[in-house]
């Protein structure tokens, strides 16, 4: 094994032992969510509409200091970016102002950082609010987390896995969906092995370009992913939507539950 693998198992480990915010999932249908950080304008542009094509959203995580920036050679969103996300039913999350790493914060200036992300949405879109938050590359401690989890409805992580019988709104686990990395096989694979009741996968990625960088993934290969989740019966929601559907049980559910 690796070092990094080994220092990865050990984080997750620890966030294991630490898990803060742990909710009995009871949703009788999967569910998918694709997530995107940053983010660059080519999320905005190929992923939003191919998400919607498929009657679906996604969940676009804000640094307000990457607005109409040119980050690594990559185009980042722009304010009408955001508009056409918020008007077409996508939920706008939080990172970080500039995608500093949470763990190197301290607590003042952690939540000063929040609010001022927060401010700069409230800004230029009045009373919306960010509910759900992503670490910046994954990285967390249990400070921050603490932290984090207590200002926000919930928050990502980058560690693998699926949510399922339990979810940690305080780190929820997630899969990289990058086209270096993986193919349309190993994507329907682990869509078809979380399809179950109690089960909640989230994609996360950065660009989505027919030349993606090492953080994001082809148009063909995100299309692909929704249609596999749609086609083994996944419910393909935004984080903030699926927290309602983890938490409380429908009139359906309920008469479908046994007594």
């Amino acid at each position: 094994m690796s070092d990094r693998r080994f220092l990865e198992k050990l984080r997750d480990g620890a966030r294991e032992l630490i898990s803060t915010r742990g909710v009995a999932m009871v949703n009788e249908q999967p569910i998918v969510s694709f997530t995107f950080d940053g983010f660059p304008k080519s999320a905005a542009l190929n992923a939003a509409p191919a998400l919607e094509r498929g009657g679906a959203a996604g969940t676009f995580y804000v640094g307000r200091r990457f607005c109409d920036a040119i980050v690594d050679g990559i185009e980042q969103y722009g304010l009408d970016d955001l508009r056409r996300l918020i008007d077409n039913g996508h939920e706008i999350g939080s990172h970080t102002s500039d995608r500093v790493r949470t763990p190197s914060f301290g607590a003042a200036e952690l939540i000063a950082d929040a609010e001022a992300n927060a401010e700069f949405i409230r800004a230029q879109f009045g009373d919306l609010r960010m509910t759900t938050f992503a670490f910046p590359f994954g990285d967390i401690d249990l400070k921050t987390k603490l932290r984090m989890q207590g200002r926000f409805a919930a928050c990502r992580s980058t560690s693998p896995g699926v949510n399922a019988g339990v979810a940690d709104l305080g780190a929820l686990r997630a899969e990289p969906l990058f086209s270096q990395s993986t193919d349309a096989a190993a994507v329907t694979s682990l869509i078809e092995r979380s399809s179950r009741p109690r089960s909640w996968l989230i994609f996360f990625a950065h660009d989505v370009d027919e030349s993606p960088s090492p953080h994001g993934c082809t148009p063909q290969l995100l299309e692909h992913a929704l249609e596999s989740a749609l086609g083994t019966g996944c419910q393909v929601l935004p984080v903030r939507n699926a927290l309602g559907w983890i938490r409380f049980r429908t009139q359906a559910q309920r008469r479908s539950s046994p007594s």
